[in-house]
């Protein structure tokens, strides 16, 4: 493999590893956290849910979130110009990846923005909030997770290929 291809697999390969780290916070946290957050009154869930929501933009979850969707844009293009076979799976899986963060941007970010001023004793819209919330997050979870399992199969691929022909 040429240095070029090794760069361009690397790129691929650590698109995966950001979106599946992604997936991974967001599945945590729709599978117990928002089920734990259901589970106590209404101004604990609301109290809470607006703290996380000031911190999840400052924590080291936008380095997933934010560097896989930068990742993916570069390996799509790179992938889709470059890559003679393969690219296909490449671009797929990129896809992917900027679609789960096109949902926390289009959805998640203004809901959240929203939800801050909600009073702490509003229980109605802490319920219609959480029912959303919690949905769109699984959409985002499985995007981000069958992304990144199909950009590692993408990223290893020509490897295996090499190996194959070397035999």
């Amino acid at each position: 493999m040429k240095k070029e291809e090794v760069v361009l697999e690397l790129l691929i390969g650590l698109t995966a590893v950001g979106a599946l780290l992604a997936g991974g916070a967001l599945f945590a946290f729709s599978s117990f956290v928002m089920t734990a957050l259901r589970s106590v009154d209404a101004h604990s869930a609301i109290t809470s849910m607006q703290a996380m929501n000031v911190e999840a933009p400052r924590s080291a979850l936008m380095l997933p979130l934010v560097g896989s969707a930068v990742t993916a844009i570069a390996a799509a293009v790179w992938a889709s110009i470059s890559r003679p076979e393969g690219w296909v799976l490449a671009l797929v899986g990129c896809v992917g990846v900027l679609a789960a963060f096109a949902v926390t941007v289009i959805y998640h970010v203004p809901r959240n923005d929203a939800f801050a001023s909600v009073g702490t004793a509003d229980e109605a819209s802490w319920t219609a909030y959480a029912a959303g919330w919690t949905m769109w997050n699984h959409v985002r979870v499985g995007l981000y997770l069958a992304s990144g399992i199909v950009l590692a199969v993408s990223a290893v691929l020509p490897a295996i290929r090499t190996v194959d022909v070397a035999q």
